[in-house]
């Protein structure tokens, strides 16, 4: 099945009080004046390129937005960037992009609760509120439209946090970016009025709902994307070499926390916060990972488990530790879905590895601490 999802910018003008309210839109206070929002500028074509990796268009809306539209010929989903600012300073802005779908919502969409379980949310539950703001919930990954006659839905996937609404039928949209010219009197005692320009960008991914475990997977991919560390070689004749892996074989296993808490000169203790990040009703099951190849060329010589946030045995956190170790073997422990299971696990380092470190201690020891 397909749809055509159309982007659009938009913005709010902010309010600086009314008659129903003294409250104006500020740093911490979003209070559009009117209930509608107005389209910025005509789209305009500027380039287009098409090869044998992706196709991309890219288009500007007035004198401060660009947006690159981009299809991958290997990834299931659009990648949509923008580049918004700095915003004229005449009035109060908050610009938002809308994605527009023909898919029937039954005035209700999704957001997600810091990227994991899924809360649905319905128009106007509120009476009285806000007709905007009032609609508006924090999306920290994703927000969803779901048609349940179909089985269709739409997932956006956001780089960062932001506010969405869906405010008509198939409708969703996000804050990029604001500009007020008022104080809210919420503490800052200044308006959000800076010139300022922001980038982002977010990832269309439609397909049935059977499949929503592979927005769960994209949304690691987009919000985690790795530091890139560019140095110079110690010895320019030898350049570093290369080096790529995955601590688990399994895309639904996120390691969220890697953390080297000891280096006694022969091993390495590290805290270690695995997650199973797909749900059971998305259709999440029981993940088994093997504690000793997390680290490749390591050896696992021991773990013990902690409480979520590794500052307390894991017995006292569990009443019943007999069936929630039931499904763990030796160095294989299991994930329920949706479940975080953190660890202190030492390891022997090989030899090139364990030289590494006694240099690095050197280093530390020389210029840092007293060792």
């Amino acid at each position: 099945m397909t749809d055509k999802i159309a982007a659009r910018f938009l913005e709010y003008r902010s309010n600086t009080g009314d008659s129903v309210s003294e409250q104006a839109s500020g740093a911490h206070i979003f209070r559009p004046a009117g209930n509608t929002a107005a389209e910025i500028g005509t789209p305009l074509l500027t380039n287009h390129i098409s090869n044998d990796q992706f196709t991309e268009i890219w288009q500007t809306h007035g004198d401060w937005i660009n947006l690159v539209t981009r299809v991958y010929v290997d990834k299931p989903y659009i990648e949509v960037e923008w580049v918004v600012g700095p915003l004229p300073a005449d009035q109060g802005r908050e610009v938002i992009l809308r994605y527009e779908t023909s898919l029937s919502t039954n005035q209700k969409f999704y957001t997600d609760s810091n990227g994991r379980e899924m809360i649905q949310r319905k128009l106007n539950k509120q009476e009285g509120g806000e007709p905007v703001s009032g609609n508006y919930y924090p999306v920290t990954t994703r927000a969803v439209l779901l048609d349940e006659e179909t089985g269709m839905q739409l997932t956006v996937l956001t780089d960062r946090s932001q506010g969405g609404a869906s405010l008509a039928e198939g409708q969703v949209e996000l804050m990029l970016h604001r500009r007020t010219l008022e104080d809210d009197n919420r503490g800052v005692n200044e308006a959000l009025d800076d010139a300022l320009v922001v980038k982002g960008r977010h990832w269309l991914y439609y397909a049935r709902f059977d499949s929503m475990s592979e927005n769960r997977v994209l949304g690691q991919e987009l919000f985690y994307k790795p530091t890139i560390a560019i140095a110079l070689d110690e010895s320019p004749q030898n350049p570093s070499q290369t080096y790529s892996d995955v601590a688990v074989d399994n895309k639904y296993i996120n390691v969220a926390t890697i953390i080297n808490v000891d280096y006694s000169g022969d091993v390495f203790t590290y805290l270690l916060r695995l997650e199973n990040i797909a749900p059971k009703m998305e259709g999440g099951k029981p993940i088994a990972v093997d504690l000793g190849g997390i680290f490749r060329g390591k050896t696992l010589l021991e773990f013990e488990e902690k409480g979520l946030a590794g500052d307390r045995p894991i017995e006292n956190v569990v009443e019943d530790m007999e069936k929630y170790t039931m499904y763990d073997e030796g160095n294989v422990i299991t994930l329920q879905p949706l479940q975080i299971r953190t660890f202190f696990a030492t390891y022997k380092p090989s030899t090139e590895e364990k030289a590494l470190g006694d240099r690095i201690m050197d280093l530390v020891c020389k210029y840092f601490v007293d060792c």
